[in-house]
């Protein structure tokens, strides 16, 4: 009883979640894995107490993504049925254009198609506010790592315990996990 619009959709839909998953996991794992031990590797040997930072941070953005994931998986669901819905409607209107033509009044085929546009839309205008939500909160937990990274080096630089290498290092590293953390955060959203 469903449009074959609808499950052609569904298909093509499926096979490139599919690869996706695949690829982001291996891309994730690999690049995360590399990074967080050479994070450890370099501040450890530096001194120890930098990793403080980064070790709260790596606490709230892991609390942040189960917080925000799950919500976003299911809305993520929910607009995937209301794209299928409509390019199935849209798809299965073009394909027997003749007998629409033949059969349907003139304005119902396109309040049809524009009723499964608008839940469409409606799918995704809710998961905007989440992902604003999101990227609201991965900015702020990256702008707290670097503050508290760059002032606890300087702090240690003050009383004499690292050198200023150490501290470039540290902000430095901080600076690059805002841009990771993004991404992190995107590909596993798209899960």
């Amino acid at each position: 009883d469903e449009f074959s619009g609808r499950i052609a959709a569904k298909l093509m839909q499926t096979a490139l979640a599919v690869r996706d998953v695949w690829t982001s996991a291996l891309d994730i794992m690999i690049y995360v894995l590399v990074y967080f031990v050479s994070l450890i590797a370099i501040l450890w040997s530096l001194d120890a107490r930098l990793l403080m930072p980064f070790l709260g941070w790596l606490v709230l953005y892991v609390g942040l993504l189960a917080f925000f994931v799950p919500k976003l998986g299911k809305i993520s669901e929910a607009q995937a049925d209301a794209r299928a819905l409509m390019t199935g409607r849209i798809s299965d209107a073009y394909t027997n254009i003749a007998t629409v033509k033949l059969f349907s009044h003139s304005a119902r085929e396109g309040q049809y198609a524009q009723s499964a546009m608008d839940e469409f839309l409606g799918t995704v205008h809710v998961q905007m506010r989440w992902i604003t939500l999101v990227d609201q909160g991965n900015q702020l937990l990256s702008m707290l790592l670097i503050g508290t990274s760059t002032l606890l080096a300087l702090s240690l630089w003050n009383e004499g315990a690292i050198g200023a290498g150490a501290v470039a290092a540290s902000t430095a590293m901080a600076l690059r996990l805002n841009g990771m953390s993004h991404w992190i955060m995107w590909e596993l959203s798209s899960f």
